[in-house]
């Protein structure tokens, strides 16, 4: 597995790619928040998996949601996606210490899915703000 310097370092990793072909919206898929800062430019990244991540084994997932979330297209070729961590997102109540929306650890880590993702890509070349969630006192 790639770590995320050795994404960075790389300069395969920087090549444009062309852009996926834009389907439809899917309803509610236009309150997606960004993981990209506005000012900086760059991606926030979740450092690491949460406990309660959607990518570890023995979460209630179906294998075909799990490979749809990856962004694996029926060929066997990755879209240009990514999932925002659940833990960011601002609606869960469980979002330690208001954190900003990111990037799963778990698509980010991923050797397939993250080479591929557009936000890892521009992540690469603007940078990476690795996120962690505060421990509650």
């Amino acid at each position: 597995m790639a770590s995320f310097r050795a994404f960075c370092e790389d300069p395969s990793n920087h090549a444009p790619r062309p852009a996926s072909a834009a389907g439809p919206v899917a309803a509610g898929d236009t309150d997606v928040p960004s993981v990209f800062d506005s000012l900086t430019g760059r991606v926030r990244v979740m450092g690491d998996k949460c406990t309660t991540c959607i990518g570890r084994r023995g979460t209630p997932l179906s294998d075909e949601r799990r490979r749809e979330l990856l962004g694996l297209q029926p060929d066997g070729s990755y879209d240009e996606r990514w999932t925002v961590c659940h833990q960011t997102l601002p609606d869960n109540p469980g979002n330690p210490g208001d954190l900003p929306p990111a990037v799963c650890a778990w698509i980010a880590q991923h050797p397939l899915a993250s080479a591929r993702s557009l936000a890892m890509r521009i992540g690469a070349a603007q940078g990476i703000d690795c996120i962690s969630p505060q421990p509650k006192p």
